[in-house]
Protein backbone atom coordinates (compact mmCIF):
# COMPACT_ATOMS: atom_id res chain seq x y z
CA UNK A 1 0.00 0.00 0.00
CA UNK A 2 1.68 3.24 -1.02
CA UNK A 3 1.52 6.25 1.93
CA UNK A 4 0.76 9.78 1.39
CA UNK A 5 1.28 12.83 3.56
CA UNK A 6 -0.40 15.93 3.29
CA UNK A 7 0.21 19.12 4.77
CA UNK A 8 -0.71 22.37 4.44
CA UNK A 9 -0.97 25.67 7.09
CA UNK A 10 -3.71 27.34 4.37
CA UNK A 11 -7.34 28.77 4.96
CA UNK A 12 -10.47 27.08 5.90
CA UNK A 13 -11.26 26.78 2.33
CA UNK A 14 -7.80 25.17 0.91
CA UNK A 15 -8.17 23.06 4.07
CA UNK A 16 -11.33 21.73 2.64
CA UNK A 17 -9.42 21.06 -0.45
CA UNK A 18 -6.56 19.18 1.64
CA UNK A 19 -9.82 16.76 3.22
CA UNK A 20 -10.89 15.77 -0.42
CA UNK A 21 -7.42 15.17 -1.84
CA UNK A 22 -7.24 12.55 1.88
CA UNK A 23 -10.47 10.94 1.01
CA UNK A 24 -9.62 10.67 -2.30
CA UNK A 25 -6.15 9.09 -1.65
CA UNK A 26 -7.88 6.68 1.09
CA UNK A 27 -10.85 5.73 -1.68
CA UNK A 28 -8.14 4.72 -4.02
CA UNK A 29 -6.44 2.62 -0.83
CA UNK A 30 -3.70 4.78 -0.28
CA UNK A 31 -2.51 5.04 3.53
CA UNK A 32 -2.52 8.75 5.13
CA UNK A 33 0.63 8.98 7.04
CA UNK A 34 1.81 11.75 9.61
CA UNK A 35 5.83 11.77 9.31
CA UNK A 36 6.78 13.07 5.57
CA UNK A 37 9.93 10.03 6.36
CA UNK A 38 7.05 7.33 6.08
CA UNK A 39 5.37 8.72 2.83
CA UNK A 40 5.68 8.07 -0.91
CA UNK A 41 3.99 11.11 -1.85
CA UNK A 42 4.01 14.43 -0.31
CA UNK A 43 1.14 16.70 -1.18
CA UNK A 44 1.86 20.44 0.09
CA UNK A 45 -0.99 22.23 -0.09
CA UNK A 46 -0.05 25.99 -0.06
CA UNK A 47 -1.16 29.60 0.73
CA UNK A 48 -0.36 33.19 -0.94
CA UNK A 49 -2.73 35.34 0.43
CA UNK A 50 0.07 37.16 2.50
CA UNK A 51 3.62 37.41 2.52
CA UNK A 52 4.36 35.68 5.51
CA UNK A 53 2.15 32.77 4.21
CA UNK A 54 4.64 32.90 0.92
CA UNK A 55 7.61 33.03 2.37
CA UNK A 56 6.56 30.07 4.79
CA UNK A 57 5.13 27.88 1.69
CA UNK A 58 8.13 28.04 0.03
CA UNK A 59 10.52 27.39 3.03
CA UNK A 60 8.48 24.22 2.98
CA UNK A 61 9.21 23.25 -0.42
CA UNK A 62 12.86 23.25 -0.12
CA UNK A 63 12.41 21.68 3.49
CA UNK A 64 9.88 18.80 1.76
CA UNK A 65 12.05 17.66 -1.21
CA UNK A 66 15.02 16.36 1.24
CA UNK A 67 12.46 13.27 1.82
CA UNK A 68 12.70 10.52 -0.65
CA UNK A 69 8.90 10.77 -1.50
CA UNK A 70 7.59 12.39 -4.73
CA UNK A 71 6.49 15.86 -3.79
CA UNK A 72 3.01 17.75 -5.00
CA UNK A 73 2.72 21.13 -4.64
CA UNK A 74 -1.04 22.47 -4.67
CA UNK A 75 -3.07 25.22 -3.20
CA UNK A 76 -2.90 28.97 -4.30
CA UNK A 77 0.93 29.51 -4.41
CA UNK A 78 1.83 27.80 -8.11
CA UNK A 79 -0.22 30.16 -9.52
CA UNK A 80 0.44 33.04 -7.54
CA UNK A 81 3.99 32.88 -7.14
CA UNK A 82 4.81 30.90 -10.24
CA UNK A 83 8.55 32.19 -10.70
CA UNK A 84 9.36 31.61 -7.57
CA UNK A 85 7.88 28.10 -7.48
CA UNK A 86 9.68 27.66 -10.89
CA UNK A 87 12.85 28.34 -9.15
CA UNK A 88 13.43 25.96 -6.79
CA UNK A 89 10.96 23.16 -7.83
CA UNK A 90 10.36 21.28 -11.05
CA UNK A 91 8.14 18.73 -10.21
CA UNK A 92 4.12 18.29 -10.12
CA UNK A 93 2.16 21.20 -9.29
CA UNK A 94 -2.02 21.38 -8.83
CA UNK A 95 -3.87 24.57 -9.42
CA UNK A 96 -6.60 24.87 -6.87
CA UNK A 97 -9.29 25.36 -9.89
CA UNK A 98 -8.41 22.40 -12.00
CA UNK A 99 -7.59 19.97 -8.56
CA UNK A 100 -9.03 17.15 -11.04
CA UNK A 101 -5.82 17.24 -12.83
CA UNK A 102 -4.72 14.85 -9.84
CA UNK A 103 -6.07 12.16 -11.85
CA UNK A 104 -3.64 12.24 -14.63
CA UNK A 105 -1.09 11.87 -11.81
CA UNK A 106 -2.18 8.54 -10.71
CA UNK A 107 -3.91 7.14 -13.84
CA UNK A 108 -4.60 3.68 -11.97
CA UNK A 109 -6.71 5.16 -9.45
CA UNK A 110 -10.43 4.00 -10.15
CA UNK A 111 -12.20 6.17 -7.93
CA UNK A 112 -11.75 9.62 -9.95
CA UNK A 113 -11.21 13.12 -8.02
CA UNK A 114 -14.47 14.47 -9.21
CA UNK A 115 -16.49 11.43 -7.51
CA UNK A 116 -15.92 12.93 -4.21
CA UNK A 117 -18.25 15.12 -2.78
CA UNK A 118 -16.71 18.67 -1.65
CA UNK A 119 -15.95 18.23 1.86
CA UNK A 120 -17.59 19.91 5.23
CA UNK A 121 -14.62 19.54 8.04
CA UNK A 122 -11.14 20.82 8.03
CA UNK A 123 -8.80 18.85 6.94
CA UNK A 124 -6.50 17.63 10.44
CA UNK A 125 -3.11 17.99 9.10
CA UNK A 126 -0.61 16.21 11.76
CA UNK A 127 3.50 15.81 11.58
CA UNK A 128 4.33 14.15 13.72
CA UNK A 129 8.15 15.80 13.96
CA UNK A 130 6.51 18.34 15.60
CA UNK A 131 5.68 17.41 19.33
CA UNK A 132 2.13 19.27 19.13
CA UNK A 133 1.31 17.52 16.38
CA UNK A 134 2.53 14.08 17.77
CA UNK A 135 -0.07 15.32 20.86
CA UNK A 136 -2.93 15.52 18.31
CA UNK A 137 -2.27 12.27 16.79
CA UNK A 138 -2.79 10.48 20.97
CA UNK A 139 -5.87 12.89 21.32
CA UNK A 140 -7.01 11.13 17.68
CA UNK A 141 -6.39 7.50 18.82
CA UNK A 142 -8.33 7.75 22.10
CA UNK A 143 -11.70 9.68 21.55
CA UNK A 144 -12.52 9.71 24.97
CA UNK A 145 -9.10 11.72 25.69
CA UNK A 146 -10.07 13.87 23.08
CA UNK A 147 -13.70 14.52 24.59
CA UNK A 148 -12.49 15.32 28.01
CA UNK A 149 -9.42 17.73 26.19
CA UNK A 150 -12.22 19.40 24.22
CA UNK A 151 -14.61 20.17 27.22
CA UNK A 152 -11.73 21.33 29.23
CA UNK A 153 -10.60 23.61 26.82
CA UNK A 154 -14.59 24.64 26.75
CA UNK A 155 -14.71 25.40 29.89
CA UNK A 156 -11.28 27.91 30.23
CA UNK A 157 -12.44 29.55 26.85
CA UNK A 158 -16.01 30.22 27.96
CA UNK A 159 -15.28 31.69 31.48
CA UNK A 160 -12.50 34.01 29.35
CA UNK A 161 -14.64 34.90 26.09
CA UNK A 162 -18.23 35.00 24.95
CA UNK A 163 -18.57 31.95 22.99
CA UNK A 164 -21.01 33.38 20.47
CA UNK A 165 -17.06 35.40 19.10
CA UNK A 166 -14.08 34.74 16.96
CA UNK A 167 -12.04 34.20 19.16
CA UNK A 168 -14.21 32.05 21.34
CA UNK A 169 -14.67 29.97 17.59
CA UNK A 170 -10.99 30.03 16.71
CA UNK A 171 -9.79 28.99 19.93
CA UNK A 172 -12.24 26.19 20.66
CA UNK A 173 -12.28 22.63 19.60
CA UNK A 174 -16.00 22.37 19.27
CA UNK A 175 -17.16 20.46 16.13
CA UNK A 176 -18.18 23.19 13.06
CA UNK A 177 -19.56 22.18 10.41
CA UNK A 178 -17.91 23.71 6.83
CA UNK A 179 -20.14 24.37 3.77
CA UNK A 180 -18.65 25.63 0.39
CA UNK A 181 -21.17 27.69 -1.32
CA UNK A 182 -18.76 28.70 -4.54
CA UNK A 183 -15.41 29.27 -5.93
CA UNK A 184 -13.44 32.20 -6.92
CA UNK A 185 -14.70 35.47 -7.21
CA UNK A 186 -16.51 38.39 -9.18
CA UNK A 187 -13.87 41.15 -7.37
CA UNK A 188 -10.92 43.02 -9.33
CA UNK A 189 -8.70 43.86 -6.07
CA UNK A 190 -6.09 45.60 -6.79
CA UNK A 191 -3.82 44.36 -4.10
CA UNK A 192 -5.16 40.59 -4.61
CA UNK A 193 -3.75 38.07 -6.25
CA UNK A 194 -5.99 35.35 -5.26
CA UNK A 195 -8.02 34.84 -8.19
CA UNK A 196 -5.21 33.83 -10.53
CA UNK A 197 -5.47 30.38 -8.41
CA UNK A 198 -9.22 30.38 -7.71
CA UNK A 199 -10.73 31.79 -11.29
CA UNK A 200 -13.88 33.43 -11.88
CA UNK A 201 -17.35 32.42 -9.82
CA UNK A 202 -18.36 28.87 -10.02
CA UNK A 203 -21.38 28.62 -7.74
CA UNK A 204 -22.20 25.37 -6.16
CA UNK A 205 -26.04 24.51 -6.72
CA UNK A 206 -29.03 25.63 -4.25
CA UNK A 207 -29.99 22.01 -3.05
CA UNK A 208 -26.91 21.19 -2.67
CA UNK A 209 -25.77 23.70 -0.05
CA UNK A 210 -29.37 23.31 1.56
CA UNK A 211 -28.81 19.35 1.56
CA UNK A 212 -25.00 20.11 3.42
CA UNK A 213 -26.75 21.71 5.97
CA UNK A 214 -29.41 19.38 6.02
CA UNK A 215 -26.79 16.39 6.40
CA UNK A 216 -24.92 18.36 9.21
CA UNK A 217 -27.73 18.76 11.32
CA UNK A 218 -28.37 14.95 10.71
CA UNK A 219 -25.31 14.37 12.29
CA UNK A 220 -25.33 16.49 15.57
CA UNK A 221 -23.83 19.75 14.21
CA UNK A 222 -25.35 23.14 15.22
CA UNK A 223 -22.89 25.87 14.27
CA UNK A 224 -22.22 26.34 10.25
CA UNK A 225 -19.85 28.09 8.47
CA UNK A 226 -20.64 29.53 4.95
CA UNK A 227 -17.80 30.53 2.65
CA UNK A 228 -16.21 31.08 -0.55
CA UNK A 229 -13.52 33.57 -2.07
CA UNK A 230 -16.92 35.58 -2.10
CA UNK A 231 -19.43 34.58 -0.57
CA UNK A 232 -22.04 37.12 -1.34
CA UNK A 233 -21.70 36.54 -5.32
CA UNK A 234 -23.28 33.40 -5.16
CA UNK A 235 -25.72 32.25 -7.49
CA UNK A 236 -24.79 35.09 -10.36
CA UNK A 237 -23.60 32.66 -12.59
CA UNK A 238 -26.70 29.87 -12.28
CA UNK A 239 -30.09 32.05 -12.08
CA UNK A 240 -29.66 32.33 -8.54
CA UNK A 241 -28.40 34.67 -5.59
CA UNK A 242 -26.88 34.54 -1.87
CA UNK A 243 -30.77 35.78 -0.12
CA UNK A 244 -32.06 33.26 -2.08
CA UNK A 245 -29.21 30.41 -0.52
CA UNK A 246 -29.72 32.26 3.10
CA UNK A 247 -33.56 32.36 3.18
CA UNK A 248 -33.54 28.83 1.73
CA UNK A 249 -31.45 27.60 4.70
CA UNK A 250 -32.85 29.84 7.54
CA UNK A 251 -36.59 27.64 6.34
CA UNK A 252 -34.86 24.37 7.58
CA UNK A 253 -35.79 23.34 11.06
CA UNK A 254 -33.49 22.62 13.63
CA UNK A 255 -31.21 24.43 16.20
CA UNK A 256 -28.51 25.67 14.34
CA UNK A 257 -26.67 29.08 13.92
CA UNK A 258 -24.95 30.38 11.01
CA UNK A 259 -21.77 32.06 10.72
CA UNK A 260 -20.75 33.69 7.16
CA UNK A 261 -17.30 34.57 6.07
CA UNK A 262 -15.84 36.76 3.49
CA UNK A 263 -19.62 38.97 2.67
CA UNK A 264 -17.67 41.80 0.49
CA UNK A 265 -19.11 45.22 1.45
CA UNK A 266 -20.78 45.48 -2.07
CA UNK A 267 -23.48 42.79 -1.58
CA UNK A 268 -24.73 44.23 1.58
CA UNK A 269 -25.18 47.32 -0.05
CA UNK A 270 -27.11 45.48 -3.12
CA UNK A 271 -28.97 43.23 -0.94
CA UNK A 272 -29.58 45.09 2.25
CA UNK A 273 -33.41 44.83 2.17
CA UNK A 274 -33.66 41.06 1.84
CA UNK A 275 -30.51 40.79 4.18
CA UNK A 276 -32.19 43.09 7.33
CA UNK A 277 -35.56 40.68 6.98
CA UNK A 278 -32.94 37.39 7.27
CA UNK A 279 -31.04 38.54 9.62
CA UNK A 280 -34.43 39.95 11.92
CA UNK A 281 -34.63 35.81 12.04
CA UNK A 282 -31.91 35.53 14.18
CA UNK A 283 -30.34 32.30 12.75
CA UNK A 284 -27.13 33.93 11.47
CA UNK A 285 -25.04 35.06 14.37
CA UNK A 286 -21.87 36.52 12.63
CA UNK A 287 -20.86 38.11 9.56
CA UNK A 288 -17.14 38.44 8.39
CA UNK A 289 -17.54 42.01 6.05
CA UNK A 290 -13.64 42.36 4.81
CA UNK A 291 -14.00 46.81 4.52
CA UNK A 292 -10.07 46.76 4.49
CA UNK A 293 -10.00 50.67 4.70
CA UNK A 294 -12.14 53.46 6.26
CA UNK A 295 -10.99 55.91 3.52
CA UNK A 296 -12.80 56.24 0.64
CA UNK A 297 -9.47 57.56 -1.88
CA UNK A 298 -8.04 54.52 0.07
CA UNK A 299 -11.02 52.10 -0.95
CA UNK A 300 -11.09 53.63 -4.83
CA UNK A 301 -7.89 52.50 -5.27
CA UNK A 302 -8.05 48.90 -3.62
CA UNK A 303 -10.97 49.09 -6.17
CA UNK A 304 -13.45 48.23 -3.44
CA UNK A 305 -17.02 49.71 -2.84
CA UNK A 306 -15.66 52.89 -1.32
CA UNK A 307 -18.82 54.97 -0.23
CA UNK A 308 -17.71 54.77 3.57
CA UNK A 309 -21.30 56.36 5.06
CA UNK A 310 -23.11 53.84 2.73
CA UNK A 311 -21.12 51.47 4.65
CA UNK A 312 -22.00 52.95 7.73
CA UNK A 313 -25.64 53.32 7.26
CA UNK A 314 -26.08 49.73 6.23
CA UNK A 315 -23.92 47.67 8.61
CA UNK A 316 -25.90 49.88 11.35
CA UNK A 317 -29.28 48.44 10.10
CA UNK A 318 -28.07 45.04 10.42
CA UNK A 319 -27.01 45.67 14.14
CA UNK A 320 -30.35 46.88 14.47
CA UNK A 321 -32.57 44.18 12.74
CA UNK A 322 -31.08 41.68 15.16
CA UNK A 323 -28.59 43.36 18.15
CA UNK A 324 -27.15 40.16 18.87
CA UNK A 325 -25.23 39.71 15.41
CA UNK A 326 -21.54 40.16 15.26
CA UNK A 327 -19.39 41.80 13.11
CA UNK A 328 -15.94 40.81 12.21
CA UNK A 329 -13.58 42.40 9.52
CA UNK A 330 -10.27 42.18 7.84
CA UNK A 331 -8.22 45.44 7.12
CA UNK A 332 -5.01 46.32 5.31
CA UNK A 333 -2.67 48.36 7.18
CA UNK A 334 -0.27 50.79 5.27
CA UNK A 335 -1.61 50.65 1.47
CA UNK A 336 0.29 52.56 -0.94
CA UNK A 337 -0.16 55.90 -0.39
CA UNK A 338 -2.44 55.93 2.83
CA UNK A 339 -1.69 58.75 4.53
CA UNK A 340 -1.51 58.57 8.36
CA UNK A 341 -4.76 60.58 9.16
CA UNK A 342 -6.36 58.16 6.57
CA UNK A 343 -5.15 55.30 8.44
CA UNK A 344 -6.78 56.88 11.50
CA UNK A 345 -9.82 57.53 9.39
CA UNK A 346 -10.13 53.41 9.25
CA UNK A 347 -9.58 52.84 13.54
CA UNK A 348 -12.32 55.24 12.98
CA UNK A 349 -14.80 53.71 11.15
CA UNK A 350 -14.05 50.07 13.30
CA UNK A 351 -15.03 52.28 16.47
CA UNK A 352 -17.81 54.34 14.84
CA UNK A 353 -19.63 50.50 13.56
CA UNK A 354 -18.73 49.02 16.88
CA UNK A 355 -17.05 46.04 15.18
CA UNK A 356 -17.17 42.84 17.17
CA UNK A 357 -13.62 41.54 16.16
CA UNK A 358 -11.53 41.60 12.80
CA UNK A 359 -8.00 41.29 11.97
CA UNK A 360 -5.25 43.99 10.87
CA UNK A 361 -2.81 42.96 8.52
CA UNK A 362 0.13 44.82 6.62
CA UNK A 363 0.25 45.68 3.25
CA UNK A 364 1.66 42.66 1.06
CA UNK A 365 2.46 43.37 -2.20
CA UNK A 366 2.31 40.70 -5.05
CA UNK A 367 3.62 41.03 -8.73
CA UNK A 368 1.96 42.30 -11.76
CA UNK A 369 -1.07 43.59 -9.49
CA UNK A 370 -2.03 47.60 -9.74
CA UNK A 371 -1.34 47.80 -6.43
CA UNK A 372 1.96 47.56 -6.47
CA UNK A 373 2.92 49.60 -9.20
CA UNK A 374 1.47 52.45 -6.86
CA UNK A 375 3.51 54.86 -5.44
CA UNK A 376 4.55 55.74 -2.86
CA UNK A 377 4.97 52.87 -0.66
CA UNK A 378 4.73 52.91 3.43
CA UNK A 379 7.64 52.00 4.54
CA UNK A 380 7.86 48.68 6.42
CA UNK A 381 8.72 50.21 9.68
CA UNK A 382 5.89 53.28 9.52
CA UNK A 383 3.61 50.16 8.84
CA UNK A 384 4.48 48.11 11.98
CA UNK A 385 4.36 51.97 13.73
CA UNK A 386 0.81 51.96 12.38
CA UNK A 387 -0.34 48.41 13.45
CA UNK A 388 1.33 48.92 16.94
CA UNK A 389 -0.37 52.63 17.14
CA UNK A 390 -4.01 50.85 16.12
CA UNK A 391 -3.20 47.90 19.31
CA UNK A 392 -3.12 50.61 21.79
CA UNK A 393 -6.09 52.64 20.06
CA UNK A 394 -8.19 49.80 20.23
CA UNK A 395 -6.84 48.58 23.10
CA UNK A 396 -8.15 51.86 24.80
CA UNK A 397 -11.79 51.60 23.10
CA UNK A 398 -13.02 48.17 24.94
CA UNK A 399 -11.09 45.72 22.60
CA UNK A 400 -8.54 43.12 23.75
CA UNK A 401 -5.86 42.35 21.00
CA UNK A 402 -5.01 38.93 20.46
CA UNK A 403 -0.73 39.45 18.68
CA UNK A 404 0.04 36.43 16.10
CA UNK A 405 3.13 34.91 15.84
CA UNK A 406 3.91 35.64 12.02
CA UNK A 407 3.38 38.06 9.84
CA UNK A 408 2.79 41.21 12.19
CA UNK A 409 -1.06 41.33 11.82
CA UNK A 410 -3.42 40.73 15.22
CA UNK A 411 -6.35 39.69 15.81
CA UNK A 412 -8.93 42.53 17.91
CA UNK A 413 -12.20 41.61 20.19
CA UNK A 414 -14.62 43.59 21.98
CA UNK A 415 -14.06 42.19 25.48
CA UNK A 416 -16.64 40.15 27.41
CA UNK A 417 -18.72 42.00 29.30
CA UNK A 418 -19.14 40.49 32.93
Amino acid sequence: MRKVFIYGKVCERRNLDAEKISLYFKKNNYDIVNKPRDADIIILVTCAALKYRTDFALTKIKELQKYKAELIVAGCLPDIKKEEVDNIFNGKLLPIKNLEIIDNFFPKNKIKFNQINDQNILFDNIDESHLSDAFKKILKQFPYLKNTYVNILDIIYKSLYDEKLAFYRMSTKKPLYHIRTSWGCLGNCSYCAIKRATGSLRSKPLIQCVNELKNGLDKGYKNFILLGSDVGAYGLDSNSNFPELLSSMIKINGDFTLYIDSLNPHWIIKYIDDLEKIIKRGKINSLEIPIQSGNNRILKLMHRFSDVEKMKEVLLRLKKAYPNLLIRTHVIIGFPTETDEEFKETLSFIKAIDINAGLLYPFSSHQDTIAEKIEPKISQNEIIRRLEYAKANLKDEGYHIYPKSSGHFFLFEKKKSF
